[in-house]
């Protein structure tokens, strides 16, 4: 390893190759509709401040949150601090472009996927 390291260590990338190595990925499919329609609702929550990526709470659907028993709130709560470190990804990214991005797009989809999954399990707990 170390062979390779000294002699590529002096290497110059081009700047035509260090161009297109900062280019961000792309997905030519796509969001999905869904998704596309997740990441709206999302943004738009976000923004209109129903949700605070900051405060784990605000992603409860409170109806059915207060009915469960301790440990699955417990569970609801951990769970919703992860979506809401994902959210937080999604928001700051969103800022930067205002596009869905190949990023954008991979973090909706575990958002989507984490979400769907508990609920499955728990309920409609999540607002999103």
């Amino acid at each position: 390893m170390q062979k390779i390291i000294q002699q590529y260590q002096d290497h110059i990338v081009d700047d035509s190759t260090q161009k297109r190595l900062n280019e961000p990925l792309k997905d030519k499919t796509g969001f999905n509709k869904g998704h596309e329609e997740f990441l709206k609702d999302l943004i738009k929550k976000l923004q209109d401040g129903t949700l605070d990526p900051h405060a784990p709470a605000t992603l409860y659907n409170h109806k059915v949150y207060d009915r469960l028993q301790e440990k699955d709130q417990e569970a609801t709560d951990l769970t919703a601090i992860n979506l809401m470190s994902l959210i937080r990804q999604i928001e700051n990214l969103w800022k930067l472009d205002k596009k869905p991005t190949f990023q954008i797009q991979n973090l909706v989809e575990s958002v989507f996927q984490m979400k769907s999954q508990f609920e499955e399990k728990h309920g409609d707990v999540y607002i999103i």
